[in-house]
């Protein structure tokens, strides 16, 4: 579910989902996880243009990097919403 105040933040089925393919000990990511990472690259760059809380930005660089994505898409320039 997305907050009221923030529709860019991660909904607890995306969180379980992510945490799930995290658990998947394999040598070279799944599909799904490929998927996932280019799925929160797109939010990524989504929120960064409409503005966010840092809380919402942070959990979606942490959900790309708990799936093993380790690229920089650079840093926020504007203001943060209250959250």
């Amino acid at each position: 579910m997305h907050s009221a105040n923030d529709p860019f933040e991660l909904d607890a089925a995306t969180s379980s989902f992510v945490i799930g393919l995290a658990a998947e000990k394999t040598d070279r990511p799944s599909t799904a996880a490929l998927l996932t990472i280019e799925h929160l690259r797109r939010l990524e760059e989504e929120v960064r243009s409409a503005g966010t809380t840092r809380q919402t930005l942070q959990k979606i660089s942490s959900a790309r990097r708990i799936l093993g994505d380790h690229a920089e898409l650079g840093h926020f320039k504007g203001p943060f919403r209250a959250g």
